[in-house]
């Protein structure tokens, strides 16, 4: 959201920065949508919009988007090698698309997941409570391997080296999750 004196609509759409975030540009959607999650891979984006929970798609790196509808997601991954495949997190626990976010399906026998980060390598996955999963097969089986303080908020991943923010503090594995430190502590409210 904007800061103090700041001119901008509530609704900032989707904003870029070519210089590390120390300035921004509209791309689209401003006035129109504030992005409650966002998932990408390539030039394919998929977002949730904070106020409806419209889901929306854009396969031109965010220059025009295709509304998808209003499923029950919290959060969601996008597979890094094939944009059609995506995981979602739900009140019931994860579902899956193979059609790009079109549509969901129940994942039988997975954990309840809150948050999703997806690198090559492994789908992660963090509960309401912080227990840390992998999957190597696209979220069709699961294994618990550590525990982040905290109820997670936010979560990435690049490779094995993941972060997680749980209260005030941004929590960092180098190890897959197996094993986490503070990186940053009293973070603001965001």
């Amino acid at each position: 959201h904007p800061g103090e004196g700041q001119d901008l609509p509530a609704d900032l759409g989707l904003r870029e920065s070519t210089d590390d975030g120390v300035t921004w540009t509209s791309v689209s959607l401003e006035g129109q949508v504030d992005f409650h999650r966002l998932s990408t891979t390539g030039r394919v984006l998929l977002g949730l919009s904070s106020s409806d929970g419209r889901l929306l798609r854009s396969t031109d790196a965010g220059a025009t988007w295709t509304d998808l509808g209003t499923p029950p997601l919290y959060d969601l991954a996008v597979n890094p090698t094939d944009a059609e495949k995506v995981v979602g997190t739900t009140e019931q626990g994860p579902v899956a698309s193979s059609d790009g976010g079109t549509s969901f399906t129940p994942i039988a026998g997975a954990p309840l997941l809150a948050l999703l980060s997806w690198t090559p390598s492994h789908l992660y996955g963090v509960t309401p409570d912080g227990i840390v999963h992998t999957s190597t097969d696209e979220g069709a089986s699961w294994d618990e391997v550590g525990t982040v303080p905290g109820q997670p908020a936010a979560m990435a991943a690049q490779g094995k080296h993941l972060v997680v923010l749980a209260g005030d503090t941004i929590y960092e594995s180098t190890d897959g999750g197996a094993t986490f430190a503070p990186r940053i502590t009293g973070v603001a409210g965001h």
